[in-house]
């Protein structure tokens, strides 16, 4: 359940932390967003002023028709001590006391209306409103709300920009310190969909949600403030129905987040099956199962279509009610005015026509508020995705203290212990080695028996539950600056890595201060330039993903020429030539024979002929460990396990 809860926040966690990266624009931000609602509520203020304006213009006016004695009669009734006499002179011009009818206006329609003799106008903090004077404020004020709009939305933009940018960061960090069993557990489709996808959602949702979000409660509690001081009992009833709609739209929320929910885990596993397949499209053509394949991804497509038909009928909900909000509330202060102020025609028009613009004013933004609604169930999952990454535990402590300089001169493997994550079978047991510099060590034997583990051991793409691996005797390998001690060492693996770019930059991958001719040497000794040289871009010739159109072969010696160029203290060979012939191969292993003097290898091999003037080569066997030791003479000439991998190779 505390699970559950935490998932809920965490799209809130990630919109608060964007503000807090940057405070001033953020301030600016909320400053801007409350002077457009309070600009709102001066046109609810606005229409009420000049509604009152243009209701004591028309009593002006009609007064010009009215009977002199009817007139008086009113006149008394306000208290006015003035003469039939003086009064006949007012209505024909004569200016005795203009007063009058603003004492007429005052007494029985608005008592914040005056007039000067020639021009009705409403005193509003000092100064003077006059009817064309309130209308220019009001074009004024859509202006400037349009302007402050723009800046903030400017204003909003750079601060998820910023965000965006930094979630990538920190997703791409987190996922390239984590290590492979990470990759294992989780599908590549996932993670790159959260880098780049989920990451934008989240930021699209911090962009909108704060300004919509404080704009509509400010503008609907100031609207609120305003409608209910002009008529409490009309401000109740139109309220009261919005309090209604806002139930009704909440519980359809909630339906809708948990059907999202629901919809996103299979969309996930969609989106994953078509990565996996794509990937392994060589193998879809070779069994022709693309009609199975296309029924199966037929099947699953149909399913989520389901899923999300079910969905819109809870979901829309939202975006009907608001839309029918805006003529349901306006409606609804007409009714409700009728009934309440139906003896009182004058104050009817004026409070309506106020209740109306304000009803305009609080749907707006609760008209951009549907939008970010809607966004929620999408914006949360996304944000629960992001800190899945962001808070998974980094398997491999990365320490660091030291940097490496010197030579390394031995290499100890002692008492290690390994077993891979989520098993309880151990690959390597109470393992000792010894590797001295200058020397070739070969670790071979059957599959599973832990040859490749101790590689990935030495590179530290993990650690040993057990024992330690110490440098010069002295330093331990988890204590070291990892890219200090990668340096040093030149990997080939038995599935060779081919990014997308040139040929110099996949030769050149991770080199500095590398020149053209140093890689095109590099690539003859691989016995690649040829082939390079036959293509028409050469050495720029782009790659594609994975370097698909080279042959298994190809893609070996690229890697091997990275080697070769690199030019590394320690080799870490495993299986380096497989893919190559036995003619490629021979001339090849010639050349790493020579990259090989003066420096400590080690080979993970299956081919025992590659080993055959190897210094030591450690026989491993499954769930026993190191079985034979020896060089090539001494294992093949007693009977063991070293004799039988041979001859069977042979």
């Amino acid at each position: 359940m505390v699970i559950k809860k935490r998932k809920k926040v965490e799209l809130y966690s990630h919109l608060f932390q964007a503000m807090n990266n940057k405070k001033v624009l953020t301030f600016l931000m909320l400053t801007l967003t409350i002077s457009i609602a309070l600009l709102f509520i001066w046109n609810i203020k606005a229409i009420e002023l000049i509604t009152a304006l243009l209701v004591s213009k028309s009593v002006l006016d009609s007064m010009q028709s009215i009977n002199t004695n009817d007139i008086y009669e009113i006149v008394q009734e306000i208290g006015l001590q003035i003469t039939p006499e003086q009064l006949e002179k007012i209505l024909a011009g004569i200016s005795l006391g203009s007063n009058v009818y603003e004492q007429i206006i005052q007494k029985f329609f608005y008592d914040f209306v005056y007039y000067d003799g020639s021009k009705l106008h409403i005193k509003i903090l000092g100064g003077d409103f006059k009817l064309f004077t309130l209308a220019y404020s009001m074009i004024v004020d859509v202006i400037v709300v349009v302007i402050l709009s723009y800046l903030n939305f400017i204003v909003s933009g750079y601060i998820a920009q910023a965000y965006e940018n930094q979630l990538k960061r920190k997703l791409i960090n987190k996922i390239i310190d984590q290590d492979l069993d990470y990759f294992n557990a989780n599908k590549s489709g996932q993670l790159i969909s959260t880098i780049i996808k989920d990451s934008s959602i989240v930021a699209s949702f911090i962009k909108e949600a704060p300004i919509i979000y404080l704009l509509s409660t400010v503008t609907i509690l100031f609207s609120a403030i305003l409608m209910f001081n002009i008529s409490w009992k009309l401000a109740l009833c139109v309220f009261g129905l919005l309090l209604a709609f806002m139930i009704i739209i909440f519980i359809t929320i909630l339906i809708s987040n948990r059907a999202t929910r629901k919809i996103n885990k299979i969309t996930q596993n969609l989106d994953n099956d078509i990565s996996e397949k794509i990937y392994s499209i060589r193998l879809i053509k070779s069994m022709g199962t693309f009609k199975y394949e296309k029924n199966h991804f037929d099947k699953m497509i149909e399913k989520v279509s389901k899923k999300e038909k079910k969905k819109f009928l809870a979901s829309e909900i939202p975006s009907a009610l608001i839309i029918g909000g805006i003529g349901s509330f306006s409606m609804a202060s007409i009714i409700f005015g009728v009934f309440l102020f139906y003896n009182n025609t004058q104050s009817l028009i004026s409070i309506i026509t106020a209740f109306t613009t304000g009803v305009i004013v609080m749907t707006i933004p609760i008209m951009q508020l549907r939008q970010v609604i809607s966004a929620v169930p999408h914006a949360r999952i996304s944000a629960n995705n992001v800190s899945e990454i962001l808070k998974s535990k980094i398997a491999i402590e990365k320490f660091e203290t030291k940097e490496i300089n010197e030579e390394i001169n031995s290499i100890e493997l002692k008492n290690i212990g390994f077993l891979y994550p989520n098993t309880d079978k151990h690959v390597i047991k109470d393992l000792n080695v010894s590797l001295v510099k200058g020397k070739k060590y070969a670790f071979v034997g059957p599959t599973g028996s832990g040859k490749s583990t101790i590689a990935k051991l030495l590179l530290r793409f993990y650690d040993p539950q057990q024992g330690e691996i110490l440098i010069n005797k002295k330093i331990k390998l988890k204590d070291l600056n990892l890219k200090s001690w990668l340096d040093k060492i030149g990997y080939v693996d038995q599935e060779p890595q081919i990014l997308s770019g040139t040929i110099f930059e996949n030769v050149a991958y991770g080199l500095e201060n590398k020149t053209q001719e140093e890689i095109i040497d590099a690539c003859k000794k691989a016995k690649m330039h040829d082939l390079i040289m036959q293509w028409p871009n050469q050495y720029e010739t782009i790659l594609s993903e994975r370097g698909s159109q080279l042959s298994g072969g190809q893609k070996q010696r690229l890697v091997i020429a990275r080697l070769i160029l690199k030019n590394p203290e320690i080799l870490i060979l495993d299986e380096a030539t497989s893919a190559l012939d036995n003619i490629v191969e021979s001339e090849i292993q010639k050349e790493l024979e020579k990259l090989m003097n003066g420096r400590t290898t080690i080979s993970i091999a299956h081919r025992l002929s590659t080993i055959k003037n190897f210094d030591e080569i450690y026989v491993l066997e499954q769930d026993k460990g190191i079985v034979e030791t020896g060089n090539f003479e001494k294992l093949i000439s007693v009977e063991g396990l070293f004799k039988t991998l041979y001859q069977l190779s042979k």
